[in-house]
């Protein structure tokens, strides 16, 4: 006699839904007997901002971040370098970041799986020509 899973449904926070189809041919337990079962997730990440994120002085917006690690993520910023003439300041999900002259910038560290939006304004821009920032996360 063999057992067979059904379909499973995996409902993700983000509404998303993931049909996954497993079959397994699995001896029948006899009296007494047992067996396991055991599934991976691998690991998923993104970042979405609601609207292209733009450094201009009192621009806002806000960024959905997801990461299902258990060990955490972290989100950055890259863009153009800067001028030396060149500053603009962040802040992200409350916290007040100079953008470095570099291009690249850590904006967010999570030590764990989450869902969340974040909200971001920027301040102090001074800027030649305009800024856009593209972000990126990864797992820890």
């Amino acid at each position: 006699m063999t057992y067979s899973i059904p379909r499973l449904a995996v409902a993700a926070a983000s509404g998303t839904v993931m049909l996954c189809s497993a079959q397994a041919a699995l001896a029948a337990p006899q009296s007494g007997g047992s067996y396991n079962l055991r599934a991976t997730v691998p690991v998923a990440c993104w970042v979405q901002p609601a609207s292209t994120v733009v450094a201009e002085t009192n621009a806002a917006g806000s960024v959905t971040e997801a990461c299902n690690n258990p060990g955490g993520f972290t989100v950055s910023a890259f863009y153009r370098p800067l001028g030396l003439t060149e500053k603009a300041q962040i802040i992200y999900d409350g916290s007040r970041v100079e953008l470095p002259k570099s291009g690249q910038q850590l904006l967010r560290w999570s030590n764990m799986a989450t869902i969340r939006t974040i909200n971001y304004r920027f301040e102090q821009v001074e800027l030649d020509t305009p800024l856009v920032l593209s972000l990126t996360i990864q797992p820890i």
